[in-house]
């Protein structure tokens, strides 16, 4: 089955490209190299004029947010390179304190930890599920940077390299570049409804949290306001439960825990 949605503007589908590749190189674990290429990017008004177009589209702005998502005024990469800190071995150091050395608990970059640790088989079918999206288009987890698929960085990677093969598609002269332009759309709508958009948010709000005012929080209220302007682009609707990690306790078990403020019934902030 082919998607029967009008083709996006190129430059459009340009600047969701962009903003994805720069989502998932900030949230990448320094010591691969990231600082280099994140400050070359401080005098880029490439990734500016991304935003702005992606803010100007009124198809961008989500009639409601889920928890954990922010408005389209917060698409702001501005922000998140002028919190980036000043060498490799400041991020490298910024990165530790924030993710840990093993899988953080305040903030787990991966999207199975948001299933409960009680159904097993949920995670492995998701984990499965995602990696079954991979092997479709040919990829699998770098050998150099081997992670499990469901890691923020692999699936932000991959929503990227499903624009690039639309976009591919649609400069091509083949006689069914249309059709392979559709099944790359397509594609992209059930990978950020099955996958990025339920979990990315709560992740966002938890690593705002855990990193105070830092690089990785300016990089959490991109990536929230990101998914939530993904999702009216796309079609996707906003979903419908409170993700949270099944290494914090669940809302309904602790007033005080991270996410209680946003769970129905919760306080405000």
């Amino acid at each position: 089955m082919t998607s029967t949605t009008t083709n996006f503007d190129p430059a459009l589908n340009f600047a969701r490209q962009s903003l994805y590749r720069f989502t998932a190189l900030s949230l990448l674990d320094p010591r691969a190299g990231s600082w280099e290429q994140l400050n070359e990017l401080r005098d880029d008004r490439l990734l500016q004029d991304a935003a702005e177009l992606i803010r100007d589209e009124p198809a961008a702005a989500a009639a409601s947010l889920a928890v954990g998502e922010l408005a389209l005024e917060d698409l702001n990469p501005a922000a998140a390179l002028a919190a980036l800190p000043t060498s490799q071995s400041a991020l490298n150091d910024e990165f530790e304190r924030t993710f840990g050395l093993l899988v953080s608990n305040a903030c787990p970059p991966y999207e199975t930890e948001y299933i409960d640790g009680k159904f097993a088989f949920q995670r492995s079918q998701a984990l499965a599920d995602v990696s079954g999206f991979y092997h479709a288009f040919g990829l699998a987890p770098s050998t150099q940077r081997p992670d499990r698929p469901d890691h923020v960085v692999l699936e932000l990677e991959f929503m990227s390299f499903l624009i690039g093969m639309e976009r591919g598609a649609l400069e091509g002269d083949s006689a069914d570049h249309q059709e392979r332009a559709a099944i790359c759309r397509d594609a992209q709508q059930q990978f950020l409804r099955e996958h990025l958009s339920w979990w990315a948010p709560a992740f966002s709000r938890l690593l705002a949290r855990e990193n105070g005012d830092g690089f990785y929080a300016a990089v959490a209220n991109l990536l929230a306001a990101w998914v939530a302007a993904e999702r009216s682009l796309l079609g996707v609707e906003a979903p419908n439960q409170t993700a949270q990690p099944s290494t914090l306790e669940r809302p309904e078990e602790c007033e005080g825990c991270v996410l209680a403020a946003d769970a129905p019934g919760g306080t405000a902030d």
